[in-house]
């Protein structure tokens, strides 16, 4: 555990009560898919994500999904922080994408912690502006653009790893909170421009440099 704990960017600015308190945090390792906080649930502790990754979404009454953001590692959920400091029930969904150790600081030493240091108040903070940003972007982004646009941004952002995404139709739908037919449809013209090639369960990028291209010109690269 020392040695997660010596890998947070405000450790070495606590005090020894300070230190004392944020020992006390938890490690846990979750697999993937698994559930990290349900809708209505309440939030018990801070957390902090060490290794993996963990999606955060919205979910309607008709079951339409729309993903809100993802944390990475050291990053933490702005909704969790947002319920311990209202004291308000979670407001989403979070589900493990890839493997992950999380560290979770109880709600008192968060208070406690939040009370008395200015570097883990600061390591909040910025986190959870930085989150809201990017909240901010995805309302805008929605609310302003064609699909044909967003569809093409994720696309590039899901292959900097792979050129070769294992992603279904309704998974992209769910991340941008459209339909999988309207996806479905957009993919197929992509797929006549001979932008990707289309295969079950999988998208092949054949030419990402006309998809930057088609962003620039509309001036959103």
């Amino acid at each position: 555990m020392n040695d997660i704990l010596g890998t947070l960017p405000f450790i070495d600015d606590l005090n020894a009560v300070e230190s004392q308190r944020l020992s006390n945090a938890q490690l846990i390792s979750m697999e993937e898919g698994a559930v990290l906080l349900r809708q209505g649930d309440t939030c018990k502790a801070f957390l902090i994500l060490i290794e993996g990754s963990v999606r955060v979404f919205g979910r309607s009454s008709q079951g339409r999904e729309l993903e809100m953001y993802r944390i990475e590692r050291m990053g933490t959920c702005v909704l969790t922080t947002s319920c311990l400091l209202a004291g308000q029930a979670y407001p989403a969904e979070a589900v493990v994408e890839s493997d992950a150790r999380l560290l979770l600081i109880k709600d008192e030493d968060f208070s406690f912690l939040m009370s008395g240091s200015a570097a883990f108040r600061s390591f909040v903070f910025d986190s959870y502006s930085e989150r809201l940003s990017s909240l901010f972007v995805l309302i805008q982004s929605i609310a302003f653009e064609k699909i044909e646009i967003r569809l093409t941004r994720y696309l590039l952002q899901e292959s900097r790893r792979s050129l070769v995404l294992s992603v279904s139709h309704q998974h992209i739908a769910d991340a941008l909170g459209t339909a999988r037919e309207v996806i479905s449809r957009h993919l197929k013209i992509m797929e006549q421009q001979q932008w990707l090639a289309l295969s079950r369960g999988q998208i092949m990028l054949l030419a990402p440099l006309l998809m930057k291209d088609f962003l620039k010109e509309q001036d959103l690269m």
